[in-house]
């Protein structure tokens, strides 16, 4: 592409035909609006695996081949990581999918406000909105899933069954992150939803050493996918989004939607961006219900925007968070506390790690 501004405008243009989305104040007057971004190049950052798969194929590629913004990714995300770049002052980050209790800590200081860097979120529901520098992006949840081929006729029920190794023993699987995993091993352990917060870190490390080897911890989500299809498992606490992936990839599984806890990731540009328009482009890009229906399409997460209408083969929907709500008890879904989380991340990430080292 060349710099000349009637093909500039006209690559904005077709950017936004191409998200469905009108192009209003964020196209019109921040950072990226008007401006030739060809040849420009950011990292994306996920935590790997289904979900960079994903994101690639719904976003990275698209937004590459409208902009012409060069997109190299990396994982896992690591706000530590961040944090030590953004110190460093020379970030080789420049937007990262993280959850919003370590996005809203860094807001203002590791991560550049939207106001900032003139992104516009008018699409995407006020109830996900936790911070004023993220784009909330996908709406997920953890359950219990179980191998099929285990227990035949007689499957966990409820999420507490996890917890009980004599009526169902074998291996459980949980994914060794803070938040995702304090959380819902406290519901397995007997805790009320209303109750839930603040979490007791004390019950959740009694919990994870009443299992004991009857538990294994993943490094990373692509693992969990990995440890689903291999079939050596008898429960875990699962991001059903995976969850939906090893299924249609043939792995005996089933799902038990009892009390399943809800969270949503945002992303979030990176301080100190030495592409700061094309930062702001891809975030506007990623606002809008065109591409967050295609990411659920690759990926049956949820969309935060309201609008968005994903076209799912039907054996996703069986995985979906909003398509169950009736299976997940009078309460319905257990919401993330993310004001707790945002809080106290600090002390209840330090707690995991206590609780699972060795």
């Amino acid at each position: 592409m060349t710099a000349k501004p009637k093909v500039a405008l006209a690559m904005v243009s077709a950017l936004c035909l191409a998200a469905m989305s009108a192009c209003g104040s964020s196209s019109g007057s921040g950072p990226g609006a008007g401006d030739d971004l060809s040849g420009q190049k950011l990292v994306y950052v996920n935590y790997g695996g289904d979900s960079m798969k994903a994101a690639q194929k719904a976003w990275l590629d698209p937004f590459r081949r409208k902009t012409g913004v060069q997109i190299a990714t990396d994982s896992p995300s690591d706000p530590a990581k961040v944090k030590a770049m953004v110190d460093a002052g020379n970030p080789t980050w420049d937007v990262i999918d993280l959850d919003t209790a370590s996005g809203a800590n860094g807001c203002g200081t590791m991560f550049a406000k939207r106001s900032e860097t003139g992104v516009d979120i008018k699409d995407v529901d006020p109830k996900y909105v936790t911070d004023e520098c993220g784009v909330p992006v996908l709406v997920q949840a953890v359950a219990l899933v179980y191998n099929t081929a285990k227990f035949g006729g007689n499957p966990p029920t409820k999420i507490t069954d996890f917890m009980d190794t004599g009526k169902f023993p074998g291996q459980r699987l949980i994914f060794n992150y803070a938040l995702g995993g304090l959380d819902p091993i406290l519901l397995a352990s007997g805790v009320a939803p209303d109750k839930l917060y603040p979490l007791d870190t004390e019950r959740a490390a009694a919990s994870v050493r009443a299992l004991g080897r009857n538990l294994t911890l993943e490094a990373t989500l692509a693992q969990q996918t990995q440890d689903l299809e291999s079939g050596n498992f008898s429960m875990c606490l699962c991001y059903v989004g995976r969850a939906a992936l090893s299924a249609q990839h043939g792995a005996p599984i089933g799902v038990v939607w009892d009390k399943a806890w809800e969270a949503w990731d945002a992303v979030y540009a990176i301080k100190g961006s030495k592409a700061p328009k094309a930062q702001s482009a891809l975030l506007n890009y990623l606002a809008t219900p065109a591409a967050q229906s295609a990411f659920t399409e690759q990926l049956p997460y949820g969309p935060t925007t309201p609008a968005s209408k994903p076209q799912v083969p039907a054996e996703f929907k069986k995985w979906l968070p909003q398509d169950n709500l009736a299976q997940m008890g009078p309460q319905g879904e257990v919401v993330s506390d993310l004001k707790w989380w945002t809080s106290n991340s600090d002390k209840a990430f330090a707690a995991w790690t206590a609780m699972t080292a060795g």
